[in-house]
């Protein structure tokens, strides 16, 4: 598949109602403790009251997984799908009560967001910055949007650093494309998954591009077994 020629947003509209499920089966629901890793990390690194903006926020897990530790934070969620939103708006009406005044919701491009400078504590970002293209420009405007010392931490897909790893991950993510359409009833959604994480730049790679999108304390940890990536940087004080 030519991931170059494939429209991510459409894509995901046309997945958006089996997304949850088709992560489930496709992980084993491993997903889940993934993306908590990635929910405790970005409340470690955020003070009191911050206000915390989560790109490609799709169906609104992180934003669940935010707010089940702490109620002190203003998080703003952005997607360019509105399917995916529309699922996320439907996850929060049973849990509106608990943090409705401390949530946004918006339609929005990672590549021009919709926000002042320095607006924001912290940036998270959830197996997004790979469908943002290109992820460069995405990295640019996160750091316009920090406030001066706020953090990015970025959970993202890539290929495992150890071979024998690599092996059967090469040979899981062939079968992964006929996973999701099983669920999804729309296979090219999940050939660009494949696709895409195979030239996505991982591990010390993308660690420098945060080094050259202007990001300082760059690091990565694996988890998974190394198929899943969690970034931290920082923006510079001054």
């Amino acid at each position: 598949m030519n991931s170059k020629n494939y429209n991510v947003v459409d894509g995901f509209n046309t997945i958006a109602p089996a997304y949850d499920l088709a992560n489930d089966a496709m992980t084993l629901g491993l997903h889940r403790l993934w993306r908590r890793s990635l929910c405790k990390k970005a409340l470690k690194l955020s003070p009191k009251n911050s206000h915390i903006l989560d790109v490609a926020t799709g169906t609104g897990d992180v934003i669940l997984g935010l707010f089940s530790d702490r109620s002190d934070i203003n998080v703003t969620g952005i997607d360019a799908s509105e399917g995916m939103l529309n699922i996320a708006r439907e996850k929060f009406k049973a849990k509106a009560h608990l943090f409705q005044k401390n949530i946004k919701l918006l339609l929005a491009d990672g590549l021009s967001l919709p926000f002042l400078d320095e607006t924001f504590n912290t940036v998270t970002v959830c197996w997004g910055i790979r469908n943002i293209r290109p992820h460069s420009g995405a990295l640019r405007e996160i750091k316009r949007v920090l406030k001066p010392g706020g953090s990015v931490i970025i959970l993202e897909s890539g290929r495992p650093e150890f071979k024998f790893i690599r092996s059967l991950y090469n040979s899981y993510s062939k079968i992964l494309p006929f996973i999701g359409e099983k669920i999804s009833k729309y296979k090219p959604a999940y050939q660009f998954y494949k696709a895409s994480v195979d030239v996505f730049p991982s591990g010390k790679q993308f660690v420098a591009e945060l080094y050259d999108a202007g990001f300082i304390n760059a690091k990565y940890e694996t988890l998974g077994a190394s198929i899943v990536y969690l970034y931290s940087a920082q923006k510079a004080t001054c």
